[in-house]
C-alpha cells in the first residue's frame, strides 16, 4: 500500500477513451478504473492519516490509530488480496471523505473518535478476512459495530464500543454486558446481504448495504435493515433487470458487472420518480429507491454506471474551468447547475438515451409507447445540453476532445424516426420543464416588470435590448420542486392508465389531466379558471401555453419562452392571453427552447419578484 507515496502515473489509451467519451464501455474499458481508484483511495487514506496526526487524542477511547493501522498492515501482509478488497469498498471511500470533511473544520464533528474509529473497524475485518487473530475496539454507533465486508453486530443503542476478539477460528464482539458471535445462529450477527444474477454467461455480483453506517452519500446513518421478503424481491428484480441488460446491451451490461459492488436500497419512491445518487468517492456504489419495475432498475444501472465512469475519469483528467458564479440548465434538474453539474446529466442521460434506443425495439406490449417517448425525450433534452457544454468555452483540451465525441454520438441519434405523436409529446415536455425552471430560477427586476405592463396598455413596441436576457440573473437554490408532474402524467398515459386522476401525481392539477388526456380546449379553459384563481400559479400559465400551437401562436412563444416576464407584467386584471400574445409577438418563435451556452450568474435577491 505505498502507491500513495508516489508511483507510476496513470494513462488511458486514445481508444478507451474514444469508448468512454462516446458513452460506452464493456468491461475491458471500465475494469482498468479501479487501478486509478485504488490510487485515488490511497492517497486520501493517506492525507486522512495525516490529518490525525494534528489531533491530540484523536482515537478517544479507541486504541491509537498507529495501533490500528498497524494491525491493518499485518493483514495486508498476510493476506493483500482480501485487504485491498476491503479498502476498496464504496463505503470506505465515502468514510474517507467525510472524516476529511469533518478533520478540516468544514463539517465539525463533536466526538470526531466516533468516525476516525471506522479504521479500527476495517482494521478488524482486514485482520479477520486474513485469519490473523487481534483483540481491538471499535465504535458501536446507532447501535450497531460494522465490519466491513465481514458483518455487523446488534447492541443496545446506548453502546459506544465494543470489543473484538478473533482467536483464527470464531470471531466474537462483545460490549461487557453483551456478546454475539459471528455466527448465524446468533440473531444479532448480521452477514452482509449479498445477491447474484446470471444472464447468458455474464453474472452481476453485489452487497445490499442495509447496516453500515457509511452507506449513504450524504451523512452517517442509521441502519435500515432489509426484511426477507424485501431481499427477496431486490433479488427478483435484478434478475430481470440482469437479463434485459445482457440481452439488449450486452457491452454496457459488461461494464457495469466490472464496476458496481454495493447498493444502498432507500424506500419506495411514486412511480416514475425513482431516486438515486452515485459518488466520487464512492466507485463502485450507488444509492437506490426501490424502483417500480426491472425496466426502471435497468435504467438506473445504466445511469449511475455512467456518473461511475465519468466520476472515475475526473480523478485523472480536468475537463472544465470551474466558475462558482454561473449556472446553466439541465434539462433533468429543478435547480440551476454549475458546468460540472452540467457535464455529469450530460454523460449520464446519453446512457440513458441509448439504453432507451435500443429497449424501445424489445419492450413489451404496453411498455413500447412509454419506452419511445423516453428515448425521444432524453435525446433532445441530452443534445440540446451538450450542445451548451461544446460552446461554453469553458473547457480544457481534455474536455473539449471528450465533449465533442459525446456530442456526436449524441448527434447521431437525432434523426432516428419516432412517431409524430410522441415527437410531440417529448417537445411539448422539454418545453415545459425549461419554462417552468425560468419562472421559478430567473427572477425578473420589479422595474421590468412594471415597464412592460405600462407598454402593453399603451400598444407599444418593445426595444430589443429590453427583451435580452443577456443580463438576467438565476437563483442558484430556488424553493421548487416536482416541475416533471405533466411528464408523469404523461407517462402514467402511455403505459396506459384508465384513470388519471387516479395516479395522483404529486405536481400536477385537474388541469393538466385535461390537457394529457386529449382535451386541449377544455384544458385552456381550466387554465385561464387557474389564473382567475391566483394569477401568480406558474404551473397554470405554462399550462395554457402548452395548449396553444407553438407554430403559430405568439402566445405560445412567450409563455413556454419567457414566461418569467409575462408573469412580471400581469396582474388580476389582465387578459392572460392578450398579455402573452403582445409579447410574444414581440419575442418571435425561432428561438423556443433553444440552448443557452453563455449560462447565467447567479442573483442577488434585492429588488428581484420570482
Amino acid at each position: 500500500m505505498t502507491e500513495a507515496d508516489g508511483g507510476p502515473k496513470h494513462k488511458i489509451e486514445s481508444e478507451r477513451f474514444r469508448i468512454l467519451a462516446g458513452g460506452g464501455g464493456d468491461d475491458r474499458a471500465v475494469a482498468p478504473f479501479w487501478v486509478t481508484e485504488r490510487s485515488w483511495r490511497l492517497t486520501a487514506l493517506k492525507t486522512l492519516l495525516e490529518s490525525f496526526d494534528a489531533v491530540p487524542n484523536v482515537a478517544g477511547p479507541l486504541a491509537s490509530v498507529e495501533t490500528a493501522w498497524a494491525l491493518l498492515g499485518r493483514a495486508y501482509r498476510d493476506d493483500p488480496a482480501s485487504c485491498e478488497d476491503v479498502l476498496a469498498q464504496p463505503q470506505v471511500g465515502l468514510w474517507a471523505a467525510h472524516t476529511l470533511r469533518r478533520s478540516s473544520g468544514t463539517e465539525p464533528s463533536e466526538a470526531p473518535w466516533i468516525e476516525v474509529g471506522y479504521l479500527h473497524g476495517i482494521a478488524a475485518a482486514c485482520a479477520f478476512r486474513s485469519g490473523l487473530p487481534f483483540e481491538l475496539t471499535v465504535p458501536v454507533r446507532y447501535g450497531v459495530a460494522v465490519l466491513p465486508t465481514v458483518g455487523a453486530a446488534d447492541f443496545p443503542v446506548e453502546t459506544q464500543l465494543a470489543r473484538v476478539a478473533f482467536d483464527g477460528h470464531t470471531l466474537i464482539l462483545d460490549d461487557g454486558s453483551v456478546t454475539v458471535r459471528a455466527a448465524d445462529d446468533d440473531a444479532r450477527w448480521h452477514a452482509p446481504v449479498r445477491i447474484e444474477a446470471d444472464a447468458e454467461g455474464r453474472t452481476l455480483r453485489l452487497t445490499l448495504l442495509d447496516r453500515d453506517v457509511y452507506r449513504d452519500l450524504r451523512e452517517p446513518a442509521p441502519p435500515a435493515p432489509l426484511g426477507g421478503p424485501e431481499v427477496d424481491r431486490w433479488r427478483g428484480l435484478f434478475d430481470e433487470a440482469w437479463r434485459m441488460l445482457v440481452r439488449e446491451q450486452p457491452e454496457r451490461a459488461a461494464g457495469i458487472a466490472s464496476s458496481l459492488r454495493t447498493l444502498t436500497p432507500e424506500p419506495r419512491q411514486s412511480p416514475y420518480r425513482p431516486r438515486s445518487a452515485s459518488g466520487a468517492e464512492a466507485y463502485g456504489g450507488i444509492l437506490l429507491s426501490e424502483p417500480d419495475d426491472a425496466t426502471q432498475l435497468a435504467v438506473t444501472l445504466v445511469h449511475e454506471g455512467q456518473h461511475q465512469k465519468l466520476g472515475a475519469l475526473l480523478h485523472m483528467f480536468t475537463m472544465l474551468e470551474v466558475d462558482p458564479s454561473v449556472r446553466y440548465y439541465a434539462p433533468w434538474r429543478d435547480d440551476p447547475r454549475p458546468l460540472e453539474g452540467l457535464l455529469q446529466g450530460v454523460y449520464a442521460f446519453a446512457g440513458i438515451t441509448d439504453f432507451w434506443r435500443v429497449h424501445r425495439r424489445h419492450a413489451a406490449a404496453g411498455e413500447g409507447l412509454l419506452a419511445e417517448f423516453e428515448f425521444a425525450l432524453w435525446r433532445r433534452q441530452s443534445f440540446g445540453a451538450a450542445q451548451v457544454l461544446s460552446s461554453s468555452g469553458r473547457l480544457t483540451e481534455h474536455g473539449r476532445q471528450f465533449v465533442a465525441l459525446l456530442h456526436d454520438r449524441l448527434a447521431s441519434w437525432q434523426d432516428d424516426p419516432v412517431s409524430p405523436h410522441i415527437g410531440v409529446l417529448a417537445e411539448d415536455m422539454a418545453l415545459d420543464h425549461h419554462a417552468l425552471w425560468r419562472t421559478y430560477c430567473m427572477p425578473v427586476d420589479r422595474a421590468l416588470g412594471a415597464n412592460l405592463a405600462t407598454t402593453f396598455r399603451s400598444g407599444d413596441a418593445i426595444a430589443a435590448t429590453v427583451l435580452s436576457d443577456d443580463d438576467q440573473a438565476v437563483v442558484a437554490l430556488p424553493e421548487v420542486g416536482l416541475l416533471d408532474g405533466r411528464a408523469v402524467l404523461v407517462r402514467h398515459s402511455l403505459a396506459g392508465a384508465k384513470d388519471l386522476a387516479a395516479a395522483r401525481v404529486a405536481g400536477s392539477t385537474p388541469s393538466d389531466i385535461e390537457l394529457v388526456s386529449g382535451r386541449v380546449e377544455s384544458a385552456r379553459e381550466c387554465y385561464l379558471r387557474d389564473l382567475e384563481r391566483d394569477v401568480g400559479d406558474a404551473h397554470a400559465w405554462i399550462g395554457l401555453g402548452l395548449t396553444l400551437d407553438r407554430r403559430t401562436d405568439p402566445g405560445a412563444w412567450a409563455l413556454l419562452g419567457r414566461p418569467e416576464l409575462v408573469m412580471a407584467m400581469t396582474d388580476a386584471r389582465t387578459d392572460p392571453l392578450a398579455a402573452a400574445r403582445w409579447l410574444g409577438r414581440q419575442l418571435g418563435g425561432e428561438g423556443l427552447g433553444k440552448p443557452r451556452p453563455a449560462g447565467w450568474r447567479v442573483a442577488r435577491p434585492t429588488g428581484l419578484v420570482s
